[in-house]
């Protein structure tokens, strides 16, 4: 838990104000899957979390990538804002929950959602055959399904670039021994 949020996190929320637009809330995620194998996908950012400085994303329980999440909890987001041209790449452990576990976040991030959104978790597992019409048929439920989850990411290491300064610049931000330390690097 932080006392005052890092540089790092004040400089996401800028950007993020900076870009209002909903696609600017779209960031990529990479982890391994269970084989160890390297996966990337796009998500959406939900919320950011002031008190740990985390990154809020919503998943389907029944994906693979929560399967390799389970078996390897450390994964990286990399965020490009492109109103103020500023790259993050945030390395961290990624902690997963479903229902009964943090239900105030999950039920307000299930209220947020779109009726579209909410309806893809009442379809037939990401990745498996598709079915048929009748498996998307369904109605968007008022409640959030079991497989319906909340993926946390607590970065330890965020890259930050900062394509608009000239000459470029470039910081490493890293949490050690309970508090957060940067320095510069070239871009």
């Amino acid at each position: 838990m932080h006392t005052a949020p890092p540089d790092w996190f004040t400089l996401l929320q800028k950007a993020l104000h900076a870009n209002p637009q909903p696609s600017a809330r779209y960031l990529q995620l990479a982890s391994l899957d269970d084989s160890g194998a390297v996966t990337c996908r796009t998500l959406v950012c939900r919320a950011l979390l002031d008190a740990t400085a985390s990154l809020v994303m919503t998943t389907d329980l029944r994906s693979t990538k929560v399967k390799g999440l389970r078996h390897q909890p450390q994964a990286e987001a990399c965020w490009y804002l492109p109103a103020r041209q500023q790259q993050f790449r945030l390395r961290g452990n990624v902690t997963l929950k479903g229902a009964g576990r943090n239900a105030s976040l999950r039920d307000e991030l299930w209220e947020r959602m779109s009726e579209a959104s909410r309806q893809t978790f009442t379809r037939p597992a990401p990745g498996h055959s598709l079915g048929p019409d009748s498996a998307f048929a369904h109605p968007a439920p008022t409640q959030p399904p079991e497989c319906f989850g909340v993926l946390i990411l607590q970065p330890f290491r965020v890259d930050y670039l900062d394509l608009a300064a000239q000459p470029h610049q470039r910081r490493l931000f890293e949490y050690r021994a309970r508090e957060w330390h940067q320095r510069p690097l070239n871009p």
